[in-house]
């Protein structure tokens, strides 16, 4: 008897679970609820009811439950490894944020390239954002998870390297919401897909000798840490366009 219902239990929280952790980001992209909310309160209830499910799951088959069958002995074991899953993700999520403390990434951390055209979507999310690079937090602790990131210099003139960055970045995914030819800057956009967070992209191509330096800036709009995403969108953007102009 207490096998069955703490069975039945956690089958109901391990269903909930899933809803729950569904909730989140369908409640953000809604606007019912923002990302601190969605990361924090809605995931920690995904979080306790996993926790309990796996733990009611666990109980069942220590009272017998495993004697109603190899199928309810498979669904108990699956109700607990998906309730560790939903314990362990986020926990693991919090570990790199802790790791990884910020979410503007910049290959020029003397003279990051600025935001213009993205600037007002910006300060409508993170209100007072002058879309400056805060460089004396920022830079010390790029150097530290990132030492190797680095402008990208090109063989190419200007002119056809400005080129071969738009024609790469439209392949990215990206929506291109500025391109100027004339000053060599690029200003886009990407969405999780997950969340739907937006990260913004600015790219700048200075002439350097006969070649071309590009300089990208990867931002994030809301959250403290990006968890990574913004470098691997730059080294993802570095690789496609080393390619396409043969360096």
């Amino acid at each position: 008897m207490v096998a069955e219902a703490t069975g039945h239990l956690a089958a109901i929280l391990i269903i909930a679970t899933g809803l729950v952790m569904l909730a989140a980001p369908l409640g953000y992209r809604l606007r019912l609820w923002s990302a601190l909310t969605a990361l924090t309160k809605v995931a920690a209830l995904g979080v306790l009811c996993g926790a309990a499910a796996a733990a009611l799951a666990l109980v069942s088959l220590a009272a017998d439950g495993w004697r109603a069958g190899p199928g309810t002995t498979a669904m108990l074991v699956a109700i607990v490894a998906a309730g560790i899953a939903a314990v362990a993700l986020p926990l693991r999520v919090k570990r790199l944020a802790a790791r990884l403390p910020f979410n503007d990434v910049s290959t020029d951390t003397a003279a990051a390239p600025a935001f213009e055209a993205l600037l007002p979507e910006r300060r409508r999310e993170r209100p007072g954002d002058s879309g400056a690079y805060d460089a004396a937090r920022l830079a010390p602790l790029q150097r530290s998870c990132y030492p190797d990131l680095a402008p990208l210099r090109l063989p190419a003139t200007r002119d056809k390297a400005f080129g071969e960055a738009l024609a790469v970045a439209q392949t990215m995914g990206w929506t291109i919401v500025a391109q100027d030819a004339a000053r060599g800057r690029i200003e886009a956009t990407e969405r999780s897909r997950w969340f739907g967070f937006v990260d913004d992209v600015v790219i700048r191509l200075m002439a350097e000798g006969t070649g071309t330096r590009v300089d990208m800036r990867s931002s994030s709009r809301v959250g403290i840490s990006d968890l990574g995403a913004n470098v691997r969108r730059i080294r993802a953007y570095w690789a496609a366009l080393a390619s396409v102009s043969g360096r």
